[in-house]
C-alpha cells in the first residue's frame, strides 16, 4: 500500500476539516468560518480545535443546570467559623484540589486573604449554577472579582489606561474609557487636537474616592507630559496635579471630566 505523502495528508485533513465545519454549522448553527484559502491554521491544529467544538456543543445541548456543589460530588466541608486560623490554609488547598480534579479554576485579580477565599467558595461559589458537563482539556474559570469587584483597583487601572491612551495620537481608543455624557461632549477632542504629539513622562495616582450609592468618584494624580503644538512645533510642559471625575456606568468606571495641570513653555 502506497504511503500517504505529507501534501496528501495535509489536503486530506483540510477536506475533513471542511466537512466537520459543515456538520457543526448544520447541527449547531455555527457562524461563518471564513474562506478556506484565508485559513492559516495548520490542519492538524484546526482538526483538534473543531473536535473540541463538536464535543462542547454535543455536551452542552443536553446539559442541565446544577450547582457547583453538586458538580463536585457534594463534598463534605467545614464552615469557616468551625475552623481554627491555622487550619484554613490546608482546608482551602483541599477545596482547590477537588475543583482542579473537576476542571474548575478560581482566580483573583487582586490579593485576597485565604480566609475570605474559603468563605467565598463555601458560602457563595459552591451554590452557583453551571452546566452539568465536563470535557477533557476544557476548564471552567471563575474570578473572585466578578462577584466582589475591587472598585479602587478598577478605578486606578481605568484611569491609568485612559491617560496613556488619551496621549497616544495614533488611535482614539481612549474614548472607550469615557462616560456616556463625556463621549457626547467635545472637550476631550479639542484639547487633544490642539497638539500633534504627546510624551508622557509620569502619571501617579495620589488619592481616589468613590461613592457607590451615587455611582461617582474622584481621582487625584500627579503627571508630567510634553505636548507639541500642532502646526508650530512649540513644546508645552504640563507638570503638576490633576483630577479625573469618574462615574460608574455599565459595570465600568468611566472618566467623566478631566483637569490637567497648567502648562509652561519649554
Amino acid at each position: 500500500m502506497k504511503k500517504e505523502s505529507h501534501n496528501d495528508n495535509q489536503n486530506r485533513l483540510r477536506a475533513e476539516n471542511e466537512e466537520k465545519k459543515k456538520k457543526i454549522e448544520a447541527e449547531f448553527g455555527a457562524e461563518y468560518w471564513g474562506k478556506p484559502e484565508d485559513n492559516k491554521l495548520p490542519p492538524e491544529i484546526e482538526s483538534q480545535f473543531l473536535d473540541h467544538i463538536m464535543a462542547f456543543e454535543n455536551a452542552w445541548k443536553d446539559a442541565k443546570q446544577i450547582t457547583l456543589y453538586e458538580f463536585l460530588g457534594k463534598p463534605t466541608y467545614r464552615k469557616l467559623e468551625e475552623l481554627k486560623e491555622e487550619e484554613i490554609h490546608d482546608e482551602l488547598n483541599l477545596l482547590y484540589e477537588l475543583m482542579e480534579e473537576h476542571q474548575i479554576g478560581l482566580d483573583t485579580i487582586c490579593e485576597v486573604s485565604e480566609q475570605e477565599l474559603y468563605r467565598f467558595i463555601t458560602e457563595e461559589l459552591l451554590f452557583q449554577e453551571k452546566d452539568d458537563m465536563q470535557i477533557p482539556g476544557m476548564i471552567t474559570h471563575y474570578t473572585y472579582e466578578e462577584f466582589h469587584p475591587n472598585h479602587a483597583y478598577d478605578i486606578e487601572n481605568h484611569s491609568a489606561s485612559f491617560m496613556r491612551s488619551y496621549l497616544e495620537k495614533e488611535n482614539d481608543y481612549y474614548t472607550t474609557f469615557l462616560s456616556g455624557e463625556a463621549s457626547k461632549k467635545s472637550w476631550h477632542m479639542h484639547f487633544r487636537e490642539a497638539f500633534s504629539s504627546f510624551e508622557l513622562k509620569k502619571f501617579d495616582i495620589t488619592d481616589l474616592k468613590y461613592d457607590l450609592e451615587n455611582n461617582n468618584g474622584q481621582v487625584e494624580f500627579e503627571c508630567e507630559f510634553i505636548a507639541v503644538v500642532d502646526g508650530s512645533g512649540e513644546k508645552l510642559w504640563f507638570n503638576g496635579n490633576g483630577t479625573f471625575q469618574v462615574v460608574y456606568q455599565w459595570d465600568f468606571w468611566c472618566v467623566n471630566s478631566v483637569e490637567f495641570p497648567t502648562n509652561n513653555k519649554l
